[in-house]
Parts: C-alpha cells; structure tokens; sequence
C-alpha cells in the first residue's frame, strides 16, 4: 500500500536523478553549447556566454538539490518540524534566486527571461514555507513544554 514513506522515498530518488542530470549537465555544457550553435547556426559569439550562464546556473541549482535531498531525508526519519529544515529551506529559497539572477542578468534568449521568472516566484513560495515552518517549530516547542 502506498504511504508518506514511500512517497518520501519517491521523491528522494527522482531528485537524486535530478542531481546526476544537472551534473550531466554541467559537465556536457561544452558540447551541448558548441552542438547547439553548430545545428542551430547561432553566431559562435553566443557559445561563451552562454556556457558561463549554464555552468553557473547548474553550480547554483546543484547546491539548491543537495539541500533538497537532506530535507528530504530528514523528512524520512519524520524529523519535519526542526531548525535544520528551516536553515535547508532558507538555503534552497536563495538559490533559487540566485538562478534568477544568472537567468535575469544574461539574458540571451525569452526562455532565460521566462525560467529566471519562475525560479524567482518559486524562491518566493519558499520563502513562505520557510517562515510557515519557523512558525510550527515555535508553537511546538511551546506545546512540548505545556504540561
């Protein structure tokens, strides 16, 4: 029968593929880049800039899916409601804008636009949990120590 574990346990393997393509990723972007402006006869301009705005993007976004896994674990071993996730979310939330600024800042193409958006609004929504999480460790421990 499918339970919270098992969909914990789901969520901990997808992302830890997520990590191995981004590493992928990261370390196919020369090819990816050349292979992209050969098949596409981009001006060869554009492969420099565009390599550094990957690489760093997938530096930034592996550090946002590490964190993610150790909060998922922690959610595993139903350890939900402790700083350590508050601090990974925190983490996770600014990473996602830190792509957005690399997306916002070289901006070459309307995707970037359009992804450096999205990876805002989700640093936002993080944000939020973040806070709503601060707030349920707060009023457990005041419950933990109601008698």
């Amino acid at each position: 029968m499918w339970n919270a574990k098992k969909s914990v346990t789901l969520s901990l393997v997808c992302n830890r593929l997520v990590i191995a393509a981004v590493i992928a990723v990261a370390v196919g972007t020369p090819w990816l880049v050349n292979g992209y402006v050969y098949y596409l006869e981009k001006r060869q301009s554009v492969a420099q800039p565009l390599m550094v705005t990957l690489i760093a993007s997938c530096a930034v976004a592996l550090v946002a899916l590490l964190c993610l896994d150790r909060l998922l674990v922690n959610i595993r071993e139903s350890q939900v409601f402790i700083p350590e996730n508050v601090a990974l979310l925190r983490r996770i939330s600014w990473c996602c804008f830190g792509v957005a600024v690399i997306l916002l800042v070289s901006y070459y193409y309307l995707f970037f636009l359009i992804a450096g958006i999205a990876a805002a609004f989700i640093g936002l929504i993080l944000r939020v949990v973040k806070n709503v999480i601060e707030e349920a460790i707060i009023l457990k421990n005041e419950n933990d120590l109601t008698i």
